[in-house]
């Protein structure tokens, strides 16, 4: 009777003979897992972008092991820097135990730029090979904005009613492709001057660390203005498209000048022609004075003569 309770379908009792595989076999499960899967970096061109994953290290074991040490090690496929912590984690008991990676991103890196970082973590029992175990982050790069104008010609110089032109460059310092419209700024005060001033392009598309030239062609005021000498200056404005997509504002101005020469008379000397004029006036005066003074001593002289 005894023995049928034993062999009843309710109990199991394990053999000595798996109690003893277990005992021979102590082998223990690791497992790594990263928080969040994916992480993106927020860099400019001067500043890094660091992001952090957490980890987690999950050991279930055999209670006949008495200590187990796991090694951390961590790196991305990129070759950007990375720092774990901490890098060692012993066990003593089934457990979890936290960690800290931290992908540090280069300034100017590309947004096109994907980085893998994957930890190992590696096991180690005393009499046993080592039990490894891994896991994989993902780091994106955010796009960052920066826009610069440049010409070779700040200042050109122009007749009244003639036309010019000049070329800015229009870089991109970002780190990814970029939609830039053109605008002048100041195209009110121009209009009400009389000038025109008209743009090559009003939308341009630049790739990251390139440049798209932009012709900026002037006509001046046709009026006639002697020894009129004025500057003018032409704003330009710059806006990134992508930034404002993203509810970003990234403008940028810049001015170019244009100096408008004044219509005077060949040989004519505005300075010359006043002190010119003065003299006329003085010498004017001057024999007026005379006349005035002839004409009084012959009306003196006939009243003189006169019975």
């Amino acid at each position: 009777m005894m023995a049928g309770m034993l062999a009843g379908p309710h109990l199991a009792i394990p053999s000595i003979t798996e109690e003893a595989d277990a005992s021979a076999n102590p082998i223990p499960i690791v497992s790594i897992q990263l928080t969040p899967s994916q992480m993106q970096a927020h860099i400019t061109d001067s500043q890094i972008g660091a992001v952090s994953f957490a980890g987690v290290v999950t050991v279930d074991k055999i209670p006949a092991i008495e200590r187990l040490i796991v090694t951390l090690t961590a790196g991305v496929d990129t070759g950007w820097p990375v720092v774990i912590s901490p890098m060692t984690m012993p066990f003593v008991n089934p457990g979890t135990r936290q960690f800290q990676v931290t992908v540090v991103v280069p300034p100017s890196t590309s947004s096109l730029i994907i980085g893998t970082v994957m930890v190992t973590g590696s096991a180690k029992v005393t009499g046993m090979a080592p039990i490894i175990s891994t896991a994989n982050g993902v780091v994106t790069v955010a796009q960052f904005f920066k826009l610069r104008l440049e010409t070779e010609s700040p200042l050109r110089e122009v007749s009244p009613g003639d036309v010019t032109y000049n070329l800015v460059n229009v870089f991109n310092d970002g780190n990814s492709i970029d939609t830039i419209e053109v605008e002048i700024e100041n195209i009110k005060e121009l209009v009400d001057a009389e000038w025109t001033v008209l743009l090559g392009s009003t939308d341009v598309s630049v790739k990251a660390d390139e440049y798209v030239p932009v012709k900026v062609t002037v006509q001046t005021s046709q009026e006639w203005r002697l020894w009129a000498k004025e500057i003018y200056p032409i704003i330009l404005k710059a806006t990134s498209m992508e930034a404002k997509e993203r509810n970003e504002m990234y403008i940028k101005s810049y001015p170019v000048f244009v100096y408008m020469k004044g219509f005077h008379i060949p040989g004519f000397d505005p300075f010359m022609a006043i002190i010119a004029l003065v003299i006329a006036l003085v010498m004017f005066q001057g024999a007026q004075e005379r006349a005035d003074s002839r004409l009084e001593k012959g009306r003196v002289k006939e009243k003189n003569q006169s019975p």
